[in-house]
């Protein structure tokens, strides 16, 4: 049947089937939606409907379909299409499930449920689980996560639990997550995070503290991202008894709280207030976590490290994790007084990170000043390449003019390509200075080894673009 036959055909039927039902329609067969009622006539309409919607003819079917829709209003016309779902084929409970997600009407909860609960094609079982989404509610919360462990489905299942809503959902979520396995815990707790409630606090404040690592990981997480000056108190004394990845993160989510999160205005003297009173070994580490938030109170407390000979070595280390390049001139100062190599090293590893630092501290130019003071400082080819490699975030022509010459040293060539093509990736910068960028790609083809990057180069030559994701 061709294309324009079977619109036909649907059209044909929709506007005869409505007329027997008595409903006026337009020449484009417009109408509105049927109001009907619990009687006898009403009742023979829904028949009809259901005599279509159970067709083997794909097109009456999917006539009956969009009068499921939008045409039968009323909860008992909810009930008795959701009834259908049990004896239809797979591809016709899809369409009818996205039918009665569109509804918007509870009343078919219980019908759609059975099938998200208990269907063995994916399809189906997905397409239930979706409008479980939108038409549940707490009570269908143990059906979402039981999906959860059910791989074909896993994925709609989680976005489904972020995506329901109603009272005690989340509060549902979060006692399932207290009784299912680790694996599945780890992913409600995720869940908890994407629904951005407060009502999943508690649940991400249990999950930091559970015995398994990868539930610990998604309730930091959480926290990261939602977390306040109400949970500082706790994500301290995590992080002050934690290790290894745990104490990484934790104090990524103590950063965060205090300086991006909402009420970070007043986590940060909270965070000062329990460094003060902290016992020697608290403070210390501490004060690394301090340091990142870039506090001026911190440089006071790093300056007076930093002058007393027995704490200096951690006053400095503290310096050295400074969030932005307000600390470049301090680090320069420090280099140049200081003859202990393993002091120098350290600043000087300040300096590669701060330097080019997209932090709205210094302009262009005045990064890659800073850029090339510290390059002068560089005495290994370990050091030099980090800054090289770092030097493409500043997205100048004056960049690239600082990073060609290295092309011609082959222990720095490969990095110094590296920035070249990461510099050419930039439409707009490549396109004004075309005549560089054809030479200096052309010095890159001649160098690197890197297929990638040969790629790239390649491309970004003939003036076309290159996908991050794809790498194609």
């Amino acid at each position: 049947m061709s294309c324009f036959n079977s619109f036909a055909m649907r059209r044909l039927a929709k506007v005869a089937f409505l007329t027997c039902l008595g409903v006026a329609v337009n020449a484009c067969g417009d109408l509105s939606a049927i109001e009907l009622t619990e009687t006898a006539s009403s009742q023979k309409a829904w028949t009809d409907v259901a005599d279509l919607v159970r067709s083997a003819d794909a097109d009456l079917r999917a006539v009956g379909i969009d009068r499921v829709r939008e045409g039968l209003v009323g909860e008992s016309f909810t009930r008795q299409a959701a009834d259908l779902l049990s004896a239809l084929p797979a591809d016709a409970q899809v369409a009818l499930l996205a039918a009665l997600a569109g509804r918007g009407d509870p009343a078919a909860v219980p019908a759609v449920g059975r099938l998200a609960d208990a269907a063995t094609d994916p399809a189906v079982r997905g397409s239930a689980l979706k409008a479980l989404a939108t038409l549940g509610g707490a009570a269908e919360v143990p059906i979402l996560v039981k999906a959860l462990a059910v791989e074909p489905v896993k994925a709609t299942a989680r976005k489904a639990l972020v995506e329901i809503r109603g009272d005690g959902v989340t509060s549902a979520i979060a006692a399932a997550a207290g009784a299912a396995d680790p694996g599945v815990r780890a992913l409600l707790v995720d869940a908890l995070t994407d629904r951005r409630e407060r009502a999943a606090m508690p649940g991400l404040l249990a999950a930091i503290g559970d015995a398994d690592g990868g539930v610990r990981q998604a309730g930091i997480r959480g926290l990261t991202r939602l977390g306040g000056p109400d949970e500082l108190t706790v994500l301290v004394d995590e992080f002050l008894k934690s290790s290894g990845d745990d104490r990484k993160a934790l104090e990524q989510a103590v950063v965060g709280v205090c300086s991006v999160n909402r009420g970070k205005e007043r986590a940060t003297p909270l965070l000062l207030a329990r460094f003060t009173a902290a016992a020697d070994d608290a403070r210390d580490a501490l004060l690394p976590v301090l340091a990142r938030l870039g506090d001026p109170q911190t440089m006071r407390v790093i300056d007076g490290m930093i002058a007393d000979p027995i704490q200096r070595r951690r006053g400095l280390e503290a310096l050295a994790k400074w969030p932005d390049s307000t600390v470049a001139d301090r680090l320069l100062d420090l280099f140049s007084k200081t003859t202990e190599e393993g002091e120098k090293a350290l600043l000087l590893g300040a300096l590669i990170r701060v330097s080019p630092l997209p932090d709205n501290k210094l302009n262009d130019s005045q990064k890659l000043e800073l850029v090339k003071r510290t390059m002068g400082l560089c005495q290994r080819n370990e050091d030099k390449v980090k800054l090289i490699e770092r030097a493409n975030a500043i997205r100048t022509i004056e960049t690239l003019r600082f990073v060609v010459p290295f092309l011609d040293q082959p222990e720095l060539a490969e990095p110094a390509c590296l920035s070249v093509v990461e510099l050419a990736h930039h439409q707009k910068l490549r396109d004004a200075n075309k005549a560089e960028f054809t030479t200096a790609l052309d010095k890159v083809l001649g160098i690197t080894k890197n297929e990638e990057l040969v790629e790239r180069a390649t491309r970004y030559k003939a003036g076309q673009t290159w996908d991050r994701n794809k790498k194609s």
